[in-house]
């Protein structure tokens, strides 16, 4: 294979030709001469030694991006010929990853290929196809002869571009037979000398447009594709081509780091947009290094900029005099200070009247296209077709066409969803510049408000299923519009619409809880209530909501004020399912503060004023889960237990699987307490995956807790469990005090207890080690770790066994010598007496056969030995 060049025209054209026999390798010169040897075809142009120019992008490495590279190199290569179209925003790197895939493949085909910058050459514009056919032509050397000069190769030309979806052994007027692409005078049109130069070839062509629509691509792969033998055609645009066959390779921003991400520092490292940040700095900035001073700053650097390439790129040069603190100010003043100058450019790019800003790319779209896009600017986040067509009040079908025509022109890009859907995001520089463009109209305040309006009745439809069957498919609504809701508040309390601000944030006050965005909560009902709400229904909706929220917090006692207003104004109105809910908030305040008499006598009057024989099931469900844990915090096992399980009843013939999970996790704990380790093991599992599938955070706390005790009861005899019981609560105690306290009566009755008997079994350095581990958990990783299989190891004693003969005391103190300690700090961690730890000793000694404590650890370790390889490591363990 030969590497050539070509400078003859004004553009960047890198050339790799492999050499066939019975072939002579073409060369992208121009002909010097009319004259052609006679074994070449027309426009084959003299065969010329000549040197390869270096890939641009050779002097950097490249970062990320794999994966793609290998999805277009499978393509690229497919035995039959191809169009590909690799389209993306301005930035993101499509020409980079093009030049790639072309250094790759390109030797791959017999007849090597072309890269063409299309960027770089002077197109004809008056041509038909805007002089795309000709500049291809005259990149590759193929010149036609002096009778193409004048009007008569015009002529010809726009016959042939006329007839380019024709027989492509047809050339200009008439056909050639299988001649030399010539037409009856004898003159060679670009597509003639195109299709000649192609004819029996396996070739790769990659047309980069740059910011140029695709004008003439689809006439000029019609006209020449049949001729090659093999013909990839890879254009690379932000525009797709829109013909049948064309294989469409978007390309999306690099990934941003995620908070699970900034929390870790190696994590954060192999974020690809922070390895390019970190990467291009280095090389202006040797000294400059990821540390954790300033992960989280970089990390914002890397969303602010949306993952493109480019804007990274500049980002890192301004990062030789500044630091990532400075720059990421600036940023945010200006959203749009390193956005690509040339983004935004293209016809209707600018209207007369102030028309879309820098940075939103409308190249070739309808000005009504134009005009919603610019609208779309309002959405925080991503939006579907029904949300963008309902803040604009518009059909779905004309959305569903207009959000098409803004993803086939990069100007939207997209996100598939699990069920299938798909949702659409701007990148954050076209955003801004469109609400910049909405301010300057005085358009935005209005597009706002129809924003705020449409999720203020979204919200409101689908709170109720929160608590059926609907509610997963509501979470993930929820989920979806979470920035949108707190958009919309922003706006509304900015207006001082109190009411309206308390209606949406009372809607979202479930979701907060679940999620474990208290303080989103309580700041936008406190801010409600601040600004004033003078419809009677709605203040209570948003005390009530209120009240709720603050229980969770460090003061739950500044609750008590807003829930005995809603309690009076409740009891005023005779509204027996408000007093209801607004009873069991007392009753839990009564919980947290420790008075157990006062929070079962607040639940027993909520009981008795609901009907059993009518509707209110969920509400009755509710009040015995509730009971249920009063009545465990007063030592009242059975009762609890049974409230527990009618709760759980009620709560699945409702069709709430999360309150059922809830509800499930009380009756596990009060399951284990009585003993029934297997059931309450079985119990809690089932739980903590549904809750951990629903996103129910705080619950998912609490479900670690319930079961790290019941597998420290169910297999505690083992070093390994106790230490995922001290990473259980560990991750425990994270996400609590990530998400809220909602442990009512646990964290006396189990936590507290349960820590000291595990650090007392694993020694304070092992359980610091173990715990700090546990609160470095995600929800997943955590979730994951307390669901894992414990298979008792081989070591376990069989009652035939000696070890086996060991009472659970006796193979606690075994346990123990065998880690060094004294019969003195082997009572200090059992909290038992010395001479009761060397009774101990002795009948372990005895039951053992050894005359020593060192014997006794032999003994006791020697099976641990032999069952390692079985069991693996901590995290490895399996449970039957």
């Amino acid at each position: 294979m030969r590497a050539q060049s070509n400078e003859g025209t004004e553009g960047k054209i890198r050339i790799v030709e492999t050499t066939r026999p019975g072939r002579v390798p073409a060369s992208p010169v121009a002909q010097p001469t009319t004259t052609r040897p006679t074994n070449q075809p027309t426009g084959q142009p003299t065969p010329q030694a000549t040197t390869h120019q270096r890939a641009r992008y050779a002097l950097t490495s490249r970062v990320g991006r794999d994966a793609e590279l290998a999805d277009l190199k499978a393509r690229a290569t497919a035995p039959n010929g191809q169009i590909l179209t690799l389209t993306g925003p301005v930035g993101v790197g499509k020409s980079r990853l093009a030049d790639a895939l072309f250094d790759e493949i390109s030797g791959d085909f017999a007849d090597g290929g072309r890269y063409v910058e299309l960027d770089t050459l002077q197109l004809a514009a008056d041509d038909p196809d805007g002089g795309l056919a000709r500049a291809v032509a005259e990149a590759l050397g193929l010149t036609p002869g002096p009778a193409l000069a004048g009007t008569a190769s015009d002529d010809v030309y726009a016959n042939a571009d006329a007839d380019a979806g024709a027989d492509t052994g047809a050339a200009g007027n008439g056909g050639d037979g299988g001649g030399d692409g010539g037409d009856a005078d004898g003159v060679n049109s670009p597509l003639d000398l195109l299709r000649e130069y192609l004819r029996g070839r396996d070739f790769l062509l990659v047309l980069d447009c740059g910011n140029r629509p695709p004008r003439g691509i689809c006439a000029l792969w019609e006209a020449v594709a049949a001729a090659a033998r093999r013909l990839c055609l890879l254009t690379v645009g932000t525009q797709v081509l829109g013909m049948y066959g064309e294989h469409r390779v978007p390309l999306v921003p690099l990934a941003v780091p995620t908070a699970h991400d900034t929390a870790d520092l190696g994590r954060l490292g192999q974020v690809d947009s922070v390895r390019l940040l970190v990467d291009r700095t280095k090389a202006v900035r040797p000294g400059f290094r990821l540390t954790q001073e300033n992960r989280e700053t970089v990390a914002r650097l890397c969303q602010m900029l949306d993952g493109l390439p480019l804007s990274i790129e500049l980002a890192a040069a301004r990062l030789k005099v500044s630091s990532p603190r400075a720059l990421l100010d600036e940023l945010s003043r200006s959203p749009g200070t390193l956005t690509d100058p040339g983004a935004g450019a293209g016809p209707g790019a600018e209207a007369a009247d102030g028309g879309p800003a820098a940075g939103v790319d409308t190249l070739g779209l309808p000005p009504a296209s134009v005009e919603l896009l610019v609208r779309l600017g309002v959405f925080t986040e991503s939006f579907g077709v029904a949300e963008a067509a309902g803040v604009f009040e518009l059909p779905l079908e004309v959305t569903r066409q207009a959000l098409e025509e803004m993803v086939d022109h990069s100007a939207l890009l997209t996100e598939e969803q699990r069920d299938g859907s798909i949702r659409f995001w701007m990148l954050r520089g076209s955003r801004a510049q469109a609400l910049e463009h909405l301010r300057r109209r005085g358009a935005l305040g209005p597009v706002r408000a129809d924003h705020a309006v449409f999720f203020m009745r979204q919200l409101h439809s689908i709170r109720r299923q929160l608590e059926g069957p609907g509610q997963t498919v509501a979470l993930e609504q929820f989920d979806h519009w979470h920035q949108e809701v707190l958009a919309a508040l922003e706006f509304l309390s900015e207006a001082g619409n109190g009411e309206a601000v308390a209606t949406l944030a009372a809607a979202s006050q479930p979701y907060w809880l679940l999620r474990g965005e208290v303080e989103s909560a309580t700041y936008w009902l406190s801010g409600a209530v601040d600004l004033g709400i003078e419809r009677c229904r709605v203040r209570l909706a948003a005390l009530e909501a209120l009240g709720e929220a603050l229980l969770l917090t460090d003061d739950p006692a500044a609750a008590k004020p807003w829930l005995d207003e809603c309690l009076a104004v409740y009891t005023e109105l005779a509204d027996i399912p408000g007093i209801t809910t607004v009873r069991q908030h007392l009753a839990r305040l009564a919980q947290i503060e420790r008075n157990l008499p006062a929070a079962e006598n607040l639940l027993t009057l909520a009981l008795a004023d609901l009907d059993p024989r009518g509707g209110g099931q969920w509400s009755r469900g509710a009040v015995l889960a509730r009971l249920a844990e009063v009545r465990r915090d007063r030592g009242d096992t059975a009762s609890a237990a049974r409230h527990a399980t009618e709760a759980v009843r009620l709560f699945e013939r409702a069709e709430d699987a999360r309150s059922a999970a809830r509800a499930k996790l009380t009756l596990a704990g009060l399951t284990g307490a009585q003993g029934d380790y297997n059931r309450a093991e079985q119990l809690a599992c089932r739980a903590l995956l549904l809750l951990h599938d629903r996103g129910d955070l705080p619950e998912v706390a609490r479900g670690l807790t319930v079961l790290a005790e019941i597998l420290t009861h169910k297999y505690g005899r083992t070093a390994a469990v106790w230490e995922r019981a001290a990473r259980l609560l560990g991750a425990a105690d994270a996400l609590r005090r990530r998400v809220g306290d909602t442990l009512v009566g646990q964290p006396g009755a189990v936590s507290g207890a349960l820590l000291g008997q595990v650090s007392e079994r694993m020694g304070p350095s092992a359980f610091d080690t173990a715990w700090q581990q546990g609160g470095r958990c995600t929800p997943d990783e955590a979730v994951a770790l307390a669901l894992a299989l414990i298979e008792p190891p081989e070591h376990q004693p069989h009652p035939t066994d000696l070890v086996g003969s060991l009472t659970r005391r006796e193979h606690e103190v075994a346990m123990l010598v065998t880690e060094g300690l004294t019969n003195r700090e082997v009572a200090r961690r059992l909290g038992i007496a010395e001479w009761t730890a060397v009774n101990h000793m002795r009948k372990v000694m005895q039951k053992l056969g050894c005359t020593s404590r060192v014997q006794v650890a032999g003994r006791m370790l020697r099976p641990l030995d032999q069952g390692a390889g079985a069991t693996g490591p901590t995290g490895d363990l399996t449970r039957r």
